[in-house]
């Protein structure tokens, strides 16, 4: 499910990127595929890969954990992946029919939304169940695939607000409403990343300190309190005060130096592991790096005298995208290559961890690097002269081809994943060693 969200986000992206161009553009709205239809396809199946990727990832702890997944689990795994694979085919029917609610991240139909809901419920009792046990003594992936789940219950029914009509009819306390739910929602699925990634190079190294050290648990701490002020960075233009900017700044750039951190903890612990697959290992290189030049970002985008400045330009686009795919797709990366290591043994090993697969790697890197690159510098201009209400230099419109060239090289190396993962996906009877032994580390 998350890999078939992951190819529509990635084709919605492709032909979007197109639509820089006035020409194609004007082509592109004609056949049925304007911007405003395809960008909420995009932003939303995006979301769903991310989320679906962490989900995959903590089945497989509750597969080999305790008593596995019960006959009563199973069903309520069957009916959460049934209600989101229903409302994923209505927000591909409606939202290509141009039938959206305007939201960011909540475009579809409400209808969709409560599938996705539903569906939620039943994911949150088969892994909230395990926790009758104990809770306090439990690793810290745990902790964040906890929070993470309940995160997303409540700030997904606070996105809905907008349905409330004393919210309807106030501008600014939509936007307030809106803008906070979103910040807690990004919020949610960073927590089922965070875990997910924690967890992961603990299989692999078999090392399970990691999971109860102090900087895991300052990185849970300060990221709670970052999904409840981080909305802050989208409200500067609406009536707030100059404290609540500061402190959602000073707890953004904390949270995003202690996942610096720990990603360089991780990374140089599977590294060095001998058991981790070679591909999972680059894809949580990527990830560390990337995590380094959003830190960068974030300080241009977090300062409110500078916020000023590049608030909806193409900063916060290149913003958005080196944050989803360089960490949370790269980190998510490292979690499938993981799991399908582990269900098809060699034959993953043949696949996934060649130096194909590394020279692939790096022609994504490099074309994320300039969309990024390009969005920032652009935006930045685009911001500056636009306070000064001067024209742009017209070096910034011949730019207009980076962000599709680019997005295509970007759209083709992932889709090349996909490439690589099919003939893997299927039932196939190699097994690793892992699955009838579940307490055992990963295997070679």
């Amino acid at each position: 499910m998350a890999i078939a969200c992951y190819a529509i986000a990635i084709v919605g992206g492709m032909i979007a990127a197109w639509h820089y161009l006035p020409d194609v553009s004007q082509r592109l709205a004609g056949s049925g595929m304007a911007l405003q239809r395809l960008r909420p396809i995009h932003t939303t199946f995006a979301s769903l890969w991310i989320y679906g990727a962490a989900i995959a990832v903590m089945y497989h702890y509750l597969v080999h954990r305790g008593d596995g997944l019960r006959p009563a689990d199973r069903t309520r795994f069957w009916f959460h992946t049934g209600c989101w694979i229903l409302a994923g085919v209505g927000c591909v029917v409606s939202l290509g029919a141009g039938i959206s609610s305007g939201r960011e991240y909540l475009g579809f139909h409400p209808a969709c939304s409560l599938l996705f809901f539903v569906g939620w419920i039943a994911l949150a009792i088969n892994f909230l169940r395990r926790l009758r046990n104990g809770f306090w003594g439990q690793p810290i992936y745990v902790w964040f695939w906890t929070v993470g789940i309940l995160f997303f219950m409540v700030t997904f029914a606070e996105g809905h607000a907008y349905l409330l009509p004393w919210v309807e009819q106030s501008p600014v306390r939509d936007l307030q409403i809106q803008w906070k739910s979103c910040g807690t929602l990004v919020g949610s699925f960073n927590f089922l990343v965070y875990g997910s990634l924690i967890y992961v190079a603990e299989r692999l190294t078999g090392d399970k300190t990691y999971g109860q050290s102090r900087i895991a648990f300052a990185l849970f701490g300060v990221g709670c309190l970052n999904s409840f002020t981080n909305y802050a960075h989208h409200t500067y233009h609406l009536p707030q005060s100059e404290t609540v900017k500061w402190i959602a700044f000073v707890v953004s750039m904390l949270e995003i130096v202690i996942l610096f951190r720990v990603a360089s903890d991780l990374f140089a612990a599977v590294r060095a592991s001998k058991r981790a697959p070679c591909m999972t290992s680059a894809y949580l290189g990527s990830a560390k790096w990337w995590t380094g030049a959003i830190l960068l970002s974030s300080l241009l985008i977090s300062v409110p005298s500078l916020n000023a400045y590049i608030h909806g330009t193409h900063v916060v686009t290149g913003h958005a995208m080196g944050a989803e795919i360089g960490i949370d797709t790269m980190a998510l990366f490292g979690g499938v290559c993981f799991l399908l290591t582990e269900l098809r043994g060699e034959s993953a090993r043949a696949r996934l961890h060649c130096g194909r697969m590394r020279w692939h790697l790096g022609i994504m890197n490099a074309s994320l690097v300039t969309l990024f690159g390009w969005l920032t510098i652009s935006g930045t201009v685009r911001g500056i002269y636009r306070i000064n209400g001067e024209a742009l230099p017209d070096w910034v419109g011949y730019g207009a081809w980076v962000f599709p060239l680019a997005g295509f090289v970007l759209g083709a190396t992932l889709l090349y994943q996909l490439v690589r993962w099919a003939p893997l996906l299927g039932p196939q009877s190699q097994e690793s060693a892992l699955v009838d032994a579940p307490d055992t580390a990963a295997a070679e």
